[in-house]
């Protein structure tokens, strides 16, 4: 397995717990690119599906309160997963830069 691709499946084993072969993935807009590749590899590489989601963070944070069922949030900053963790939106000790 690539390191791209285990760096990925680190963040996918959030979502272990659910035995999910599919992931929803909120995406910081800027990571675009990156994480299409990221992304494809994982999928050739394990199997399992993630469904990417693009956008700013601050847009992503707010689909976030709202009930928006992303199982993982990749950040172009670190306030804004900060204010989720606060209120209680994430899983607690997931939170990593």
């Amino acid at each position: 397995m690539s390191g791209i691709c285990l760096w990925f499946a680190m963040f996918m084993a959030l979502i272990a717990p659910i035995h999910a072969a599919e992931g929803s993935v909120a995406v910081a807009a800027n990571f675009t690119a990156p994480m299409q590749k990221i992304t494809q590899a994982f999928e050739q590489d394990t199997g399992h599906k993630a469904v990417l989601s693009f956008g700013s963070t601050g847009m992503l944070y707010a689909q976030i309160r709202n009930g928006a069922p992303y199982q993982i949030l990749l950040s172009a900053d670190a306030d804004k997963p900060n204010e989720l963790e606060k209120e209680g939106l994430d899983a607690p000790g997931s939170r990593f830069t």
